[in-house]
Order: C-alpha cells, then sequence, then structure tokens
C-alpha cells in the first residue's frame, strides 16, 4: 500500500512540474523574427509595356520584422535610412518606394488592423482574419535550427502558397498576410518564387514597450470601403497601377 501510494505521489509531482513547464513556457512565447522579403516585380506587374519592365529591377527585397505573442503578432518593415537612388535609362529613372505598411493580428478574437498607405494617403483598415486552407504534409526541415514542416494551399487569389512553420514557436502568425498554423511561419513561397518570405534571425525576448502597436495616423475604414476606394482610384487611371513606382525625369 506504502509502495503505491509512493509511486502515486511521484506521478502526481511529475504531472504538476509538466503543467508549470509548460505554462512558464507559455508566458515566455514572444520575440521577434526578422524576415527577408523579396518581391519578382516584372510578374507582379499589369503593364506588358517592354520598356517600362526594363528601367524596374526584376526583383526588390525588403528587410521584415514580425513581433509575436503567443495570440498576437505585428509585421512591419524594418526602418531604413534612406532609399537607394535608381540608375537613370532613356533619361528616366523609376524609384521604387517600399510600402510603408503594417499589419497587427488578435488571433484570440480573430481581427487584424492593417496600416495601408495609397497614394499618399494612409489608412487603418480593419477586418476579421480568415483561415487559409492549409493542408499539412510529412515533408520536414530545419530553417535557423528549428523543425520545421511543410503546409500547402491555394488562396483566393488562386495563389499556389507553400509554408514551413515551428511547432515549437505556437503562435499561429506568420509575415504579411499569411497565418493559421499551429506554429509560426518561416518561410513562404507565393507562387513559386513570385513572392518569398525567408526568416533570417529569431530572438525569443520579452518586447518591449510600443513593438506590437500599429504606428500612429490612417483614417479608420473597413475592408470593403478601402478596396471601394482603390477601385475607384484604379479606374479614374484607366486601370493602370501607379502606388508602388514613380518616374523621375533627369
Amino acid at each position: 500500500m506504502a509502495t503505491y501510494r509512493t509511486q502515486t505521489m511521484k506521478k502526481f509531482a511529475l504531472f504538476c512540474l509538466t503543467i508549470l513547464s509548460v505554462s512558464a513556457f507559455a508566458q515566455q512565447l514572444e520575440g521577434v523574427v526578422y524576415y527577408n522579403q523579396k518581391m519578382d516585380m516584372h510578374r507582379r506587374m499589369t503593364t506588358q509595356n517592354a520598356e517600362i519592365k526594363a528601367m524596374i529591377p526584376q526583383f526588390r527585397s525588403s528587410e521584415m520584422v514580425l513581433s509575436f505573442t503567443t495570440f498576437q503578432s505585428l509585421y512591419k518593415p524594418v526602418p531604413k535610412e534612406e532609399e537607394d537612388e535608381p540608375e537613370a535609362i532613356n533619361g528616366m529613372r523609376i524609384k521604387i518606394q517600399t510600402p510603408q505598411n503594417e499589419t497587427y493580428k488578435n488571433f484570440n478574437v480573430a481581427e487584424k488592423t492593417e496600416l495601408k498607405t495609397f497614394f499618399g494617403k494612409k489608412f487603418l483598415v480593419e477586418d476579421t482574419l480568415r483561415q487559409l486552407p492549409w493542408k499539412l504534409t510529412d515533408a520536414r526541415k530545419k530553417i535557423l535550427g528549428y523543425d520545421c514542416t511543410k503546409a500547402t494551399c491555394t488562396n483566393a487569389q488562386k495563389q499556389n502558397i507553400v509554408g514551413w512553420f515551428a511547432e515549437t514557436i505556437g503562435c499561429p502568425s506568420g509575415p504579411d498576410a499569411y497565418d493559421g498554423l499551429p506554429g509560426l511561419l518561416l518561410e513562404v513561397d507565393v507562387n513559386e518564387g513570385e513572392s518569398t518570405f525567408t526568416a533570417t534571425k529569431i530572438e525569443l525576448r520579452k518586447l518591449k514597450d510600443g513593438e506590437l502597436t500599429v504606428s500612429n495616423g490612417g483614417k479608420k475604414t473597413t475592408a470593403a470601403e478601402f478596396k471601394k476606394i482603390v477601385d475607384e482610384r484604379m479606374k479614374e487611371m484607366g486601370g493602370s497601377g501607379g502606388g508602388g513606382f514613380k518616374i523621375i525625369r533627369n
């Protein structure tokens, strides 16, 4: 009887230690991840004008940072002191402007707030989080020392998405619009290289004040209202995009 009681007490003590360890890990689950965000500008452009395409570098890379806790995240550009000046071609330079967009997500209430800049005006776009139709695979690989699992899906824009997530970083977030997996997304490939997001550095640490706060400024609006604003402006311009770059004549 004494032996049984001793074994039971040992099992109960081990159970308590396990719960305390999990709780301690959950409390410490916060930090930042730095990503290299790379876009194939030629594939994303709607224009078929070969001269314009020739003046635009095919790829644009941006350094981004994701601050996260277990149920919240904020994705935004890493501040740069100044943008590089483009090379002049045929008396013109096309300057690629890095969008200063930010995306805050709250997975507890399934809501997000995006700071978007559109033709010089800032908007705070409020919307709900939508679950991507991820399918898990058996593929595994290491990213920055973390064991990652491969997941795939096709989004509403008919883009094929491949993501790699780390279950040991139990935040369901990821770069840009990609999230909804049982672990943090450390790598995402959209349409075989049209856009890629690759984690370059991970810091598990206590976040500082303001690291989960969207920058001030911007008119509050809904996703539907913002889409209407964009559609109307694009219609005025004859359907040609122009918010991502500008032509500078020498």
